[in-house]
């Protein structure tokens, strides 16, 4: 268990780009299956109705701290201080409703995805930096 927490919920270190993606969509699905757990709760009335929310913002919460941490120590291993998380994840959550938009839309989000994709295949330092050595 603290192996899972060390990869997921720590905001020491570095990441790689791999291992990076690959938590990532883990972490998705993670959290994707426990909001689906709630769904029978929702389908009730009366009491049980009120024992989905906490499911929902456990699930919430969980991507929100993940991510953070993902994203914190991807920027790590750029070189880059986990302040800049502020605004790769304004990007992210600018982008994430603009993807659904028409097309004009969805060309004027171009900008913030790309923030995405340069944190996904921008090769990080290769030796070691201030964040620590170099993952493996």
């Amino acid at each position: 268990m603290a192996n899972i927490v060390g990869r997921y919920f720590s905001f020491e270190g570095r990441l790689a780009r791999l291992p990076f993606f690959g938590r990532g969509f883990y972490l998705g699905v993670v959290t994707a299956a426990l909001a689906m757990v709630s769904i029978p709760f929702f389908s009730r009335e009366g009491l049980w109705w009120w024992f989905g929310i906490p499911i929902v913002i456990a699930s919430l919460v969980l991507l929100a701290v993940g991510s953070f941490s993902l994203i914190i120590r991807r920027l790590h291993d750029l070189g880059l201080s986990g302040y800049h998380a502020i605004w790769v994840g304004a990007g992210e959550t600018v982008w994430a409703p603009l993807s659904y938009g028409p097309p004009k839309v969805m060309l004027a989000g171009l900008p913030f995805a790309a923030v995405g994709v340069w944190l996904l295949f921008w090769p990080g330092n290769r030796g070691p930096n201030r964040f620590g050595e170099k993952p493996g």
